[in-house]
């Protein structure tokens, strides 16, 4: 009886995810044209504006649905005070697909930073494009870009450090690219903690294998840092402050230099957020 229990329990899982899944990949299928047919005769500043709201409110109600169904226990509202701040840089651990979401769901606007392939992809970019997200062809690209969305939009930019997913209990090493942004623009940088008690769909978590529901997942807001002398210097402290707050392992710091660095993230739903 006891396996049985456990094998119904396992089967259970497997069909949450899927539908959890399912319905992530449908929204963002059908979100974009839904959101080009309603915003075609704005203006191209409140186009960006009423996109962002519009995708921070979808992922809201798909997070709050996945809550009341069992799949997610939630603890987000502690970034909420960063909404309606300008110009702020927030970098964040990255320990799983679904971060950059998290964030976006309680920040209305947020840029965030994708691979250009994504963003140009007709099916999935679209309303990323119309949102304003900044494709990583280039680290000049991507530092301009930032820079007139920080200074002249007045957006929160999301970075993730590590450019990729971490690794189980151990950070990454970090880009320089926070560093360099944050050198160019004098943004302060709010770093943002993601803290699961899962490794689900973290670096080397197959999509079919179910975790044990529910994922008790908190996001916090941590220390800001208010002014970035040397991008270099600064990288290694964000750093070390990342590995003192989440207990984890070092690994060296990356030690790219600006033209070097082309790749923020591996997420194909940022990123960066």
């Amino acid at each position: 009886m006891k396996h049985l229990i456990k094998g119904l329990r396992q089967v259970r899982n497997v069909v949450i995810l899927f539908l959890s899944l399912l319905g992530l990949t449908l929204m963002m299928l059908f979100g974009s044209p839904w959101l080009a047919l309603r915003s075609q005769f704005m203006k191209p500043e409140d186009r960006q504006a009423y996109v962002r709201r519009a995708i921070t409110v979808g992922y809201r109600r798909y997070f709050t649905s996945l809550h009341y169904l069992g799949v997610f226990e939630l603890d987000l509202t502690d970034i909420d005070r960063l909404q309606g701040e300008p110009g702020l840089i927030l970098t964040s651990n990255h320990p799983s697909l679904f971060d950059a979401l998290l964030i976006i769901s309680r920040l209305p606007n947020v840029v965030c930073i994708m691979k250009a392939q994504v963003l140009r992809n007709p099916m999935f970019g679209h309303g990323a494009g119309m949102a304003g997200y900044i494709p990583n062809d280039s680290i000049r690209t991507i530092v301009s870009d930032a820079e007139r969305e920080l200074k002249e939009v007045g957006s929160q930019l999301l970075l993730f450090p590590e450019g990729t997913r971490s690794l189980r209990k151990r950070l990454n090493p970090f880009q320089g690219t926070v560093g360099l942004i944050a050198r160019k623009t004098g943004c302060p940088v709010q770093t943002i903690f993601i803290e699961s008690d899962s490794g689900f769909l973290g670096k080397g978590w197959p999509f079919w294998k179910a975790p044990a529901f529910p994922v008790r997942i908190r996001v916090r807001a941590g220390k800001r840092f208010t002014q970035v002398e040397d991008s270099k210097l600064f990288i290694a402290e964000l750093k070390d402050y990342y590995e003192q707050e989440l207990g984890t392992r070092r690994a060296p710091v990356a030690q790219e230099t600006a033209e070097e660095i082309d790749v923020v993230t591996d997420d194909p739903t940022v990123k960066q957020p």
